[in-house]
């Protein structure tokens, strides 16, 4: 997948998913820039991952519309694709729940996804990608991920009406629906599902993986190889699709 330096955008770059997506990318020969609000950690990424080929870093706060914009409005570079990766998840009942829960989680994953892909339209080179992390849980639902489940049912949403509105220019756009991932952010998830209902995270994992085919977490590294697959000039023709990842739709 011979890239030639064509320059791809990656938010949520310097940890979990993102990282493995970044490593993937410069690997295969693209260049790439990160971004995300924690400045210390992009910038440890960066110089981690910066033997492998061309990266840089760009610190916002993706849920802030205003920092989006000023990023936007700065960025004066065409650039072949971009991966809506970051995302937080934020776990409340509808009884319990306050309204900055919900604006925290769908400030990230679903506005943050949309201001950011608006602006940064105008700069895609015409045949190049767009890639979105979604979830299982943009599929169904689940207690106590309401807001989770809205900005990532929101985030296939957009995905159809951006391949529609971009494919005559050749632009792909396509979204990755993984399972459980073994992050750090699903390894808390783990945690806390297992003291609330006061089993071992162990029995908690094997009741969880008994559905799935694979009888395991999804590794970050098979994400991101997904995502490099369809921002390559090998998924040209894919668009418009939510693409499953180690789910129990997989069976459906």
């Amino acid at each position: 997948m011979a890239a030639s330096k064509k320059h791809i955008i990656v938010t949520g770059g310097s940890r979990g998913i993102g990282r493995a997506i970044t490593e993937v990318l410069l690997r295969n020969g693209y260049k790439v820039s990160i971004t995300g609000k924690d400045e210390k950690q992009l910038a440890k990424t960066t110089k981690e991952l910066s033997l492998l080929g061309s990266i840089d870093y760009h610190a916002f706060n993706l849920a802030r519309r205003n920092e989006v914009e000023n990023f936007v409005k700065e960025w004066d570079q065409p650039i072949y694709g971009l991966v809506n990766n970051a995302g937080v998840v934020e776990v409340e009942n509808i009884n319990d729940s306050d309204t900055g829960s919900w604006d925290r989680v769908l400030g990230v994953n679903l506005h943050g996804v949309y201001f950011l892909t608006k602006g940064l339209t105008k700069h895609i080179q015409n045949n190049g990608r767009i890639v979105s992390i979604s979830s299982q849980l943009g599929k169904e639902g689940r207690a106590g991920y309401g807001a989770y489940c809205a900005s990532k049912f929101g985030v296939l949403g957009l995905t159809k009406c951006w391949a529609k509105e971009l494919g005559s220019r050749g632009i792909t756009v396509n979204a990755v629906c993984p399972g459980w991932v073994k992050t750090e952010m699903g390894k808390k998830d783990l945690k806390r599902i297992a003291e609330e209902r006061g089993v071992t995270i162990k029995a908690l994992y094997k009741e969880i993986c008994e559905p799935l085919e694979l009888k395991r977490f999804t590794e970050p590294e098979e994400v991101a190889n997904l995502v490099a697959f369809l921002i390559s000039s090998q998924a040209s023709g894919i668009t418009g699709r939510d693409m499953l990842l180690n789910t129990i739709w997989n069976q459906q």
